[in-house]
């Protein structure tokens, strides 16, 4: 039972480290991308869709959850995929885990948890720019927990993706593939009403989508939607058995 507890506590230790050497290079990485989207698309085109924002939003309080929840997601994926991808076939020092008296999914709960830390820390960063810059916009408290729950499901995917990685080539893909569309298809910088038909459909095969809809409605103060909830729990689970199996494959 102790294991369980606290036997991830030397992965993220580590990561800890690695910030406590690289803090200011991380906070100006992980503000330059959401500043530009802000700058960009909140206060250059989106004047023009001011009056298409459900809920009678304005384009700037519609975009910042959004982008909130893009930066967790992407910037939680990323770190712990390039993390695993590194240790594994540069390093190799991710066998000194696999070689310490450590239970696969312990393994795997230390190596999610470092990258949802990483996504909060950048999430963090752009609520703060918002409160600073973006004149009326105010933060629900109650919506704090649930962009919890997008780092932890964007650091299960980021470790079922690193886990899987095997060249160079591959960091490409995973990029192309499944970074860029959910950066603009998944309702973070434009309504999902807005898209073409079927692809309002699609979208949701992406699970930047519900966490999406979770964290900007708990972060205006609307009632969250279940429906999405649901969904976002169910990629969780799924990215977390697919780690877990990828664990195992890997030492058989």
């Amino acid at each position: 039972m102790r294991q369980v507890v606290f036997g991830w506590y030397p992965v993220v230790w580590e990561e800890l480290l690695i910030w406590r050497r690289r803090f200011w290079l991380y906070f100006t990485v992980y503000m330059l991308s959401p500043l530009i989207f802000l700058l960009s698309f909140g206060y250059g085109a989106g004047q023009r869709f001011k009056l298409l924002m459900p809920g009678g939003l304005s384009y700037l309080e519609f975009l910042v959850p959004g982008v909130v929840a893009l930066s967790i997601f992407n910037n939680g994926i990323t770190s712990v995929t390039v993390r695993l991808f590194y240790n594994r076939l540069h390093f190799k020092s991710f066998e000194a885990y696999r070689l310490a008296p450590m239970a696969e999914a312990v393994l795997w709960l230390g190596y999610t948890l470092a990258g949802a830390l990483r996504g909060l820390l950048s999430g963090s960063i752009v609520l703060a720019l918002a409160l600073l810059f973006v004149p009326n916009f105010r933060v629900s408290f109650a919506g704090l927990p649930w962009l919890v729950a997008c780092a932890f499901a964007a650091g299960a995917f980021g470790v079922f993706l690193g886990l899987s990685l095997r060249s160079f080539d591959d960091q490409t893909l995973i990029s192309e593939f499944i970074v860029v569309p959910m950066t603009f298809l998944c309702g973070t910088l434009i309504p999902l009403e807005r898209l073409p038909g079927v692809l309002q459909h699609l979208v949701w095969l992406l699970p930047l989508t519900p966490a999406t809809q979770v964290v900007r409605a708990g972060l205006i103060g609307n009632p969250v939607p279940w429906s999405a909830v649901a969904l976002l729990t169910g990629w969780t689970l799924l990215f977390a058995l697919l780690g877990l199996w990828r664990l195992r494959r890997d030492e058989e």
